[in-house]
């Protein structure tokens, strides 16, 4: 992950990033925790409310394959078609696993 360029994408220093991103990751995987929740208790207006926070996030970070991910996501819960997000849940849950350990290898090196 270039930190350098979406810091600088969004207008902000590396310093300020970092910080935001934290909250970011944060909230991210509260939000995705309670997706899952929703899915599997069948709440389609609780997957989408959830959805649509992570879409909004990664779309405001410049994280436009995370953006992708939620918005196919949230097309299918609207409709609420919770039966069918396994897959685009996974890897969603993938995509977002990495770059945290993108975002922590970058802040270690």
């Amino acid at each position: 992950m270039e930190i350098n360029k979406l810091a600088e994408n969004i207008g902000l220093e590396v310093e300020e990033f970092n910080e935001i991103f934290e909250v970011y990751m944060e909230s991210t995987t509260d939000d995705f925790e309670e997706l899952i929740a929703a899915i599997n208790s069948g709440d389609a207006e609780k997957a989408h409310e959830k959805t649509h926070s992570i879409k909004g996030a990664s779309g405001n970070f410049g994280m436009d394959e995370l953006f992708e991910l939620a918005k196919e996501i949230d097309d299918q819960d609207r409709n609420n078609s919770l039966s069918r997000l396994d897959n685009l849940v996974k890897n969603f849950k993938i995509k977002f696993e990495n770059l945290i350990e993108e975002f922590n290898a970058s802040r270690e090196g």
